[in-house]
């Protein structure tokens, strides 16, 4: 799509379980997350665990996205970011899930895991980002312990006899991590990503060391996108103010002459 407002969507890769219909079923955020909620709320001989409910929630996002670094801004969605990112690319990507269901239906893997965040928090998953060497993925916590989701790459890191593999379980032995990403010809770091999969601390948004950078500017670009969808109504009203008081200003040493 490349309308007014819309961003350019990519097709999927050849690999990807991208689903159309689900696009045109769930054309906005709202509408996205009431299919989710009926999804893993269908009644049944025994409750919908934690783990069912992430994976169904896990499924759906990645058959409605595709993977691609065309959601920005334009000139008509948001003139400022769209000019900012004339300078630096990243401040003309779409971060708010919101706006990346309602204008198209691609995005990068920080973006997937972010709206595959929100929403599985929605459904009241506890859930965090993590940055893995430029890679972002997103983990749930439950079963006591944080797991896995890969939206962007469609990886998770499922086992027919243990279901998802908790993090403990991924990172021994680390031959696991590179199973999973390999199919794809992800060139991984089995070392890196087992260092930070490993890791019992919560290593997302800036609390591990060799994130901070790479996290920090997402923090920041986030919260800058969000006063700039703000500041491209205010910026032009507060110049139209300035010239109208400028005209004034004229017009009245003109009358006084």
């Amino acid at each position: 799509m490349t309308a007014l407002g819309d961003y350019k969507s990519a097709s999927p890769r050849s690999w990807e379980q991208f689903d159309l219909h689900l696009v045109k079923e769930t054309p906005d955020l709202a509408s996205l997350q009431s299919k989710l909620h009926f999804l893993t709320n269908q009644p049944t001989n025994q409750p919908t665990t934690e783990q069912e409910k992430m994976l169904i929630i896990y499924y759906t996002v990645i058959q409605r996205f595709t993977h691609s670094d065309q959601a920005k801004y334009n000139l008509y969605s948001n003139w400022l970011l769209w000019l900012m990112g004339k300078v630096s690319t990243p401040f003309s990507y779409i971060r708010p899930p919101a706006i990346l269901v309602e204008k198209g239906h691609s995005s990068l893997c920080s973006e997937q895991a972010y709206l595959l965040q929100t929403v599985a928090e929605g459904e009241g998953i506890r859930t965090r980002s993590v940055g893995l060497n430029g890679h972002v993925v997103m983990e749930a916590w439950y079963e006591n312990d944080w797991h896995l989701f890969g939206p962007d790459l469609e990886v998770v890191p499922l086992s027919y006899k243990h279901g998802v593999l908790s993090l403990d379980e991924l990172a021994k032995p680390p031959q696991l991590i590179h199973k999973y990403y390999k199919e794809h010809g992800t060139k991984v770091s089995v070392k890196s990503f087992v260092d930070i999969i490993a890791s019992r601390e919560d290593n997302s948004f800036s609390s591990y060391p060799r994130l901070v950078l790479f996290e920090w500017k997402t923090n920041v670009l986030f919260h800058f996108e969000k006063a700039a969808l703000i500041m491209k109504w205010v910026i032009p009203l507060f110049l139209l103010i300035i010239g109208l008081g400028v005209y004034l200003q004229i017009r009245k040493k003109e009358c006084a002459v």
